[in-house]
């Protein structure tokens, strides 16, 4: 039967712990690296959004302007559609809080609390 000392004893302590901080440390970064993956695949797919969504508003705001033609002339048709879409983007503006910053601050605080 070996005894073991104190001295032994503390070393194996200190190499465990060594060796626990390090795996906690691993998980740590690979925790963080997924979290900006998921972050930045966001941002992308939102950037994306944003560019399909502008083209889409301006071709809208196109066919709005020949809609209106049928029933005034074509100059105040098209100014007209440029009011509408005045009046959107004010909409927007005023209720951005609701619309925009409130589902990024859920999305965000999800994924980096998660």
């Amino acid at each position: 039967m070996s005894k073991t000392t104190l001295l032994d004893e503390l070393k194996s302590i200190i190499a465990r712990s060594k060796d626990w901080a390090t795996l906690e440390l691993e998980y740590a970064k690979l925790t963080a690296a997924e979290k900006i993956t998921v972050i930045a695949g966001m941002a992308v797919a939102g950037a994306v959004c944003l560019l399909l969504g502008i083209a889409a508003l301006i071709l809208f705001g196109i066919s709005l302007g020949y809609a209106f033609k049928e029933f005034m002339p074509p100059a105040f048709a098209f100014l007209a559609a440029g009011g509408v879409m005045l009046v959107l983007m004010g909409l927007v503006y005023v209720f951005k809080q609701q619309m925009i910053m409130n589902p990024i601050a859920k999305m965000l605080t999800r994924v980096l609390l998660k």
